[in-house]
């Protein structure tokens, strides 16, 4: 979008302005004095037509609401990080699993982890195991990242 103001006028000797329920041609400096007359800018809603359609509004309102949508579009997911023991108890799998639910219907992404210590780390079946109770339990696009640390990422499914 574009503002015309008295030195880029001479490009157009006539545009259809539309403003305040009025859609009409007039001539480019008509256009430009009710735009001062209101104290808004004469903006360029479309160049391609015969004659070029312009509109009545504030610009600086304009830039901020295609800059507040793009932030929007911009903040896609977070990533959330859910850690769990190998002991843990029913309830306490509930809880997590209840905030893992509400993580991706909020659309964010949820790094499991199951964290081994001391001689949990002899058996690393069970926290495979654990971490396969959880996605049977949760619907979710899963990404299982290879080591010695337990870790996947869950995304919600679309």
């Amino acid at each position: 979008m574009q503002i015309i103001n008295r030195a880029n006028a001479r490009m157009f000797s006539e545009v259809r302005l539309i403003a305040n329920g009025t859609n009409a041609v007039v001539s480019i400096q008509e256009a430009l004095r009710l735009a001062e007359e209101e104290g808004l800018d004469l903006c360029i809603v479309s160049d391609k037509s015969n004659p070029p359609v312009v509109k009545v509004q504030d610009f600086k309102k304009i830039l901020y609401e295609e800059k507040k949508a793009k932030a929007k579009q911009q903040k896609s997911s977070d990533l959330k990080e859910i850690q769990l023991k190998v002991n843990i108890s029913d309830h306490d799998l509930a809880t997590k699993m209840n905030a893992i639910n509400r993580f991706l219907e909020r659309g964010d992404k949820v790094k499991l982890m199951v964290r081994l210590k001391g001689r949990e780390r002899e058996n690393p079946e069970r926290a495979r195991a654990l971490v396969t109770k959880v996605i049977q339990a949760v619907p979710c696009k899963v990404t299982q990242v290879p080591g010695p640390i337990t870790i996947c990422i869950l995304e919600p499914v679309k």
